[in-house]
């Protein structure tokens, strides 16, 4: 599996945050490369597609959301799951939803402790796979505010 593979796989599973890290945007006082108030990030079976309309790959994704939300610790990684995980909610059914959440900690537990290559890894991708066929859509972040994302 390819880094690109990798990003989209950590994104899917909400795993790319660090665990020390608990703020989705980092304070104001941080760099913030555009001026836009608002970004809209358009998802397609849980992969990020295009950013205010404009289509980009998973790289691309994140490199334009690190240079518009500027800061530490992957805000432009950081900035998609925060988006994905709001287009979950409205998507996924609770309960499906809620297993997914569980299955995540463990995908992010076996990454952590080297698993890559574990043939669990490789179901819970599966897993994640199928629960992402519905999150598809647009999630508006206002940047204005670094700290929460809108709806």
């Amino acid at each position: 599996m390819n880094e690109a593979e990798f990003c989209l796989r950590a994104v899917q599973a909400n795993a790319l945050v660090p665990a020390h890290a608990n703020e989705v945007w980092c304070p104001a006082t941080a760099f913030v490369g555009s001026d836009a108030d608002q970004v809209v990030i358009t998802f397609d079976q849980g992969v990020p597609v295009a950013i205010d309309g404009e289509t980009v790959t998973m790289l691309q994704a994140v490199q334009e959301l690190n240079w518009r939300v500027g800061g530490r610790h992957q805000p432009g990684a950081r900035t998609l799951i925060a988006a994905h995980r709001k287009l979950e909610a409205v998507t996924i059914e609770p309960d499906l939803l809620a297993f997914k959440r569980r299955i995540e900690r463990r995908w992010a537990e076996l990454v952590e402790d080297g698993q890559w290559a574990a043939p669990l890894r490789e179901a819970l991708d599966a897993f994640i796979t199928t629960s992402q066929e519905q999150v598809t859509g647009e999630v508006r972040l206002d940047l204005r505010d670094r700290l929460s994302p809108a709806a």
